[in-house]
């Protein structure tokens, strides 16, 4: 019976090794925009950050290891005369670019992908020029991910 619990263990850590954990969740704390450029949108509120991949200070996600991930963003705006919105980037390459106009109303936008990622691999999104988000006491801005398996 000892000897079946051990095997178990010892499964049970060679499983947890195969399939990192990896997630995160992270908010903004204050109304940002209006900028003369395009700009990463660091989320410093850090809600959950499970295996470390996310950066607070750049707004970045690295991938710590390879395998398929999940990654959404929910951005407001409620100013009126800006548009709200936000682009998504893999590494560099663009995966959307959402937007909307508020006219003096919340107004919010949500995106998510699956994607699969290699280790070291980025995702992280990014303000356009001229554009806000808007802040309220509650997390109205978040970008979230996490790994679904290994590969």
């Amino acid at each position: 019976y000892l000897k079946s619990i051990f095997l178990y263990i010892e499964v049970q850590h060679i499983n947890s090794q195969k399939h990192p954990k990896v997630a995160f969740s992270a908010a903004l704390k204050s109304t940002m925009g209006s900028l003369s450029t395009t700009t990463n949108i660091a989320y410093p509120v850090v809600i959950t950050n499970i295996g470390g991949g996310y950066n607070p200070n750049t707004g970045i996600f690295t991938a710590p290891s390879r395998g398929v991930y999940y990654f959404r963003f929910t951005v407001m705006g409620l100013t009126n005369g800006y548009n709200t919105g936000v682009n998504m980037y893999k590494n560099q390459e663009l995966l959307t670019s959402l937007y909307s106009y508020t006219y003096g109303y919340g107004k919010y936008i949500s995106g998510g992908f699956t994607l699969q990622l290699e280790i070291g691999d980025t995702v992280h999104t990014q303000l356009p020029t001229g554009y806000m988000l808007y802040h309220q006491s509650t997390n109205s801005n978040t970008f979230s991910g996490f790994m679904i398996f290994p590969i």
